[in-house]
C-alpha cells in the first residue's frame, strides 16, 4: 500500500514523541485520550499537597517540573496554629506560670531578703524620704484644722521623771473640711509614692540595676489612685451592708464586728496585688482590681499565707518604736512583688551571690 499525500489544509502525524500540529481554526486540540478511551482517576495526593498531573501520552507535551513547594515562612494547608491571646509575654492573671520554679512563701522570704541585703540604701532611703513627705502632709492639714477649731484643747505637764501631753479637739465646719481636703491629697500623694516605689521594686524583680532615683520615677499613678479609690470604695460597701443591721436591731454589733474583721482580712487577700499588677502591667484601675482578685481568688489559701507572714514581719518591725519599719516595709514589699510575679507567671530575677 503506497502512501498517500495528506489532505489539503492538515499537517502530516509528527514523528512519535513530538509536538502534535496546531489544531484547525486557531485553537487547541484536545490531548488524545489514553487507551482504553477513559481517563485514569488521579492518584491520591501525598502528604497532603497538590496531585501530581497524570503522565503524558504518545505525542503530548511533557510532563512539566515537580509541584512548587508552599512559599517559605507559611505552614503547609491546615497547619496553622491557634491564635493566642493576651498581654504577651505573660499567661493571663489567676493562670498558673509554665517554666518557672513552683512559688512558696519561704523561697519569698528568702528572695525578698537576699535583694534587701543587696541593695540597702537604695531601699531604706526611699522608704525614709516617702514617709516624711506623707507625714508632713498630714501634718499641714491637721494642723491646720486643728488651728481653726474653736473647741481644741491641750495640756502639758512635767514631771521629775518625764512629761505628759494630751490634746482634744473637735473639728468644726471648717476644721472638717480642711480634714476631708487634707485626705484627698493625701490620697493622691500616697497614690505617687505607690508607684514609684512599686516601679523600684520592680526593676529589682527583672535584675535591672537599681539606684535610690529608681524609686522616684513613678508609673501609672492616675490609675494606682483609681484603683485605691476603687477598693475602698468596695469595702466601704462591705462593712455598710455588715453593720446596717445594727439600727434595727443594736445587738447585731456583736455580730457584725467579727463579721467585718474576716471580711476585711479577705478583701485584703483579694486585692493585695493591685497597685503592683497596675504599675507592672500598665492597667486601667479597673482591670488592676480584677487582675489582683482573679490571681488572689486562684491562689486564696497561698496568698492568705504570704499576706500574714507580710503582717507578722510588719508587726515585729513597729515593736522597736516603729524603727525596725524601715527595714520591714521595703522587705514585705518584695514578697509581694516576688509573689504576684511567680504566681502571675511573669520573670523574677535570680537570686544574687
Amino acid at each position: 500500500m503506497t502512501d498517500q499525500p495528506p489532505p489539503p489544509g492538515n499537517y502530516p502525524p509528527p514523528p512519535e514523541g513530538g509536538y502534535p500540529p496546531p489544531p484547525q481554526h486557531g485553537g487547541f486540540a484536545p490531548p488524545p485520550p489514553p487507551q482504553g478511551g477513559a481517563y485514569p482517576p488521579p492518584p491520591p495526593p501525598q502528604g497532603g499537597g497538590y496531585p501530581p498531573p497524570p503522565p503524558p501520552q504518545q505525542g503530548g507535551y511533557p510532563p512539566p517540573p515537580g509541584g512548587y513547594p508552599p512559599p517559605g515562612g507559611y505552614p503547609s494547608p491546615g497547619g496553622y496554629p491557634p491564635p493566642s491571646y493576651g498581654a504577651p509575654g505573660y499567661p493571663p492573671a489567676g493562670a498558673p506560670g509554665f517554666g518557672g520554679a513552683p512559688y512558696s512563701v519561704g523561697d519569698a522570704f528568702s528572695w525578698a531578703w537576699n535583694k534587701f541585703l543587696k541593695h540597702p540604701a537604695e531601699l531604706i532611703v526611699p522608704t525614709v524620704v516617702y514617709a516624711l513627705i506623707a507625714g508632713a502632709v498630714y501634718g499641714v492639714f491637721y494642723g491646720i484644722a486643728y488651728a481653726m477649731s474653736p473647741d481644741s484643747t491641750s495640756s502639758y505637764e512635767s514631771y521629775q521623771d518625764g512629761f505628759s501631753y494630751s490634746a482634744s479637739s473637735d473639728f468644726g465646719t471648717g476644721g472638717s473640711i480642711v480634714m476631708f481636703i487634707g485626705s484627698i491629697v493625701l490620697l493622691v500623694v500616697s497614690g505617687w509614692i505607690a508607684a514609684g516605689y512599686t516601679a523600684g521594686l520592680l526593676d529589682i524583680a527583672n535584675g535591672q540595676p537599681v539606684t535610690i532615683g529608681s524609686f522616684f520615677k513613678p508609673r501609672n499613678v492616675g490609675n494606682v489612685i483609681l484603683a485605691t479609690v476603687i477598693v475602698g470604695v468596695i469595702s466601704f460597701l462591705v462593712n455598710l451592708v455588715l453593720f446596717a443591721p445594727t439600727f434595727l436591731l443594736g445587738a447585731w454589733a456583736f455580730v457584725a464586728f467579727p463579721l467585718s474583721f474576716v471580711a476585711s482580712i479577705v478583701l485584703a487577700v483579694l486585692f493585695l496585688f493591685t497597685t503592683v499588677a497596675a504599675v507592672d502591667r500598665n492597667l486601667s484601675g479597673v482591670d488592676a482590681v480584677k487582675a489582683s482578685f482573679d490571681l488572689a481568688k486562684a491562689n486564696f489559701g497561698t496568698v492568705l499565707l504570704t499576706a500574714l507572714v507580710m503582717g507578722v514581719i510588719a508587726f515585729i518591725g513597729a515593736i522597736p518604736c516603729g524603727l525596725g519599719l524601715i527595714v520591714a516595709v521595703p522587705l514585705i514589699l518584695l514578697i509581694e512583688v516576688y509573689a504576684w510575679r511567680r504566681l502571675s507567671g511573669g520573670p523574677v530575677a535570680p537570686l544574687t551571690p
